[in-house]
């Protein structure tokens, strides 16, 4: 269903509605301190709803499809059993990291690659406008493996720390959003643009914006606010979260393997 829902809006938002006059990817809204922002449609794609995206909606499916993957092995012990067979604990995650993550790319890559078949259309079918634009495919796919890859370690992490389906669930959703609100009442308090890196969202959104080369921006009480620090230090965090994800689940994996 949220699937479903996902092409729906993508189909209806950014196919249907589109208007041959609009600029593809990026539009120019505004400028700040020397900086130039741009509206992108694949960085649009993972904003919220009332901005042209559907983040509410992967991270929901991200939640729903990951939370019980390993919950429900340590649940039912049948965990025990499968690390009784001849496989070691990495192929243990990798046959579990492997599905959300072909399911998060499904409902990320494929609805942008989409979006830019129909401004191909649009543009006539011409071979000179893939040439112009034949970076973008490579960007929509790397879009699609950040965003695919940190979701299913979150959600693999909570998936192993709560061994409850629907709790797994809730606990990733909320600590997405929550993380967020939580940083942005912070950031409008002390003005530290560093405590941006402590929100998922704005993390992968400041990931976003590098790939796609344009200034990172986000709406702070309805004005348009860059980033003053660098993006490497995006990379750094995102390097860090994911190592103590995979570390952490390793290790609760480890903890199951002695008490069997």
């Amino acid at each position: 269903m949220l699937i479903g829902l996902i092409y729906l809006f993508t189909f209806v938002f950014h196919v249907l509605m589109i208007g041959e006059e609009e600029e593809y990817p990026c539009e120019f809204i505004g400028s700040e301190d020397e900086k130039n922002f741009y509206l992108c449609k694949p960085i649009a794609y993972y904003s919220d709803l009332q901005l042209g995206g559907v983040r509410i909606l992967i991270i929901t499916l991200a939640a729903i499809a990951s939370g019980g993957l390993i919950a429900n092995d340590m649940a039912d012990k049948s965990i025990h059993l499968y690390l009784s067979r001849p496989i070691s604990r990495i192929d243990y995650l990798i046959a579990r990291f492997i599905p959300i993550f072909l399911l998060l790319m499904i409902a990320t890559v494929i609805p942008n690659l989409i979006v830019y078949i129909t401004q191909w259309s649009n543009a006539g079918l011409k071979i000179s406008w893939i040439e112009d634009h034949s970076w973008l495919i490579l960007d929509i796919i790397l879009q699609g493996i950040f965003y695919s890859t940190v979701y299913s370690m979150i959600g693999l992490t909570f998936s192993t720390a709560i061994n409850r389906e629907y709790r797994a669930a809730g606990a990733f959703f909320l600590f997405v959003y929550g993380t967020t609100i939580i940083v942005e009442i912070f950031h409008a308090i002390i003005r530290d643009d560093r405590i941006l890196l402590f929100s998922i969202i704005h993390l992968l959104d400041i990931i976003n914006f590098h790939i796609l080369d344009k200034e990172f921006y986000f709406t702070s009480f309805g004005t348009l606010e860059g980033l003053d620090i660098s993006n490497m230090y995006a990379f750094v965090v995102l390097f860090f979260l994911l190592g103590g994800c995979g570390i952490f689940v390793n290790w609760m994996i480890s903890n199951m393997e002695a008490n069997k």
